[in-house]
């Protein structure tokens, strides 16, 4: 089984960190553990230095060469991108502010995968909250139970607790600014590594009621 993720990973080459990818790679290698590694995860951007590496067992940090010139990191996409994720048995979006998301999103659901979408609680594109893209995926995914009880949705969601606040990681500015918002006010703690084990196996579950399903209708 492979699953595909993408968003977060802007705010890194905006900030000069590795905090999404951090964040990412350590929740990914749990849910890779719950599968006893039978499943993969492609933590998937678009960058100017394309290319793949491992970061761990079942994990593959992919990046696809950017598509024009983008305003702002998180304008970017790729013509790679449905290729991408055409091998992917699942796509899990994990921000609601990126083009790569939007596209990612529309792009899983004409191939009818299963689409997971995490919010945060901020607002996204205008166009993502517009056309309530969020209500294309198939489960909404909240890591704060707050952000959970005060969605209003038609679609299934699901809490996998984590504490962490979104802003650490990284939350554009208003477009056209190529910045996130201002964080250095926030802690620096990160979720241990229990907080991230148990939102693995949450999100392993998840993933395997949406992959199940969709075998179970196409037989």
């Amino acid at each position: 089984m492979k699953i595909a993720w993408l968003g977060l990973l802007d705010s890194d080459d905006a900030t000069a960190s590795t905090r999404a990818q951090d964040h990412l790679v350590r929740l990914a290698r749990h849910v890779v553990l719950a599968s006893r590694h039978a499943w993969s995860i492609d933590v998937i951007s678009c960058g100017r230095n394309p290319g793949c590496r491992a970061l761990g067992a079942g994990v593959e940090r992919v990046v696809l060469p950017v598509a024009g010139s983008p305003r702002t990191f998180w304008d970017r996409v790729s013509w790679a991108l449905p290729a991408a994720l055409s091998a992917a048995d699942l796509v899990h979006l994990h921000d609601g502010f990126s083009r790569s998301c939007e596209v990612g999103l529309l792009i899983a659901r004409q191939a009818r995968k299963p689409i997971c979408m995490t919010e945060w609680g901020v607002e996204g594109y205008w166009l993502s909250t517009e056309l309530a893209l969020r209500e294309l995926a198939d489960v909404v995914v909240c890591h704060d139970v707050a952000v959970a009880n005060s969605l209003v949705s038609a679609k299934r969601v699901e809490l996998a607790t984590l504490g962490i606040d979104v802003r650490r990681i990284g939350v554009p500015a208003a477009w056209p600014q190529n910045h996130c918002l201002d964080a250095e006010s926030l802690g620096t703690a990160m979720p241990t590594d229990d907080e991230y084990a148990a939102a693995g196996n949450t999100l392993y579950g998840t993933y395997r009621g949406l992959v199940d399903r969709v075998r179970r209708a196409a037989a």
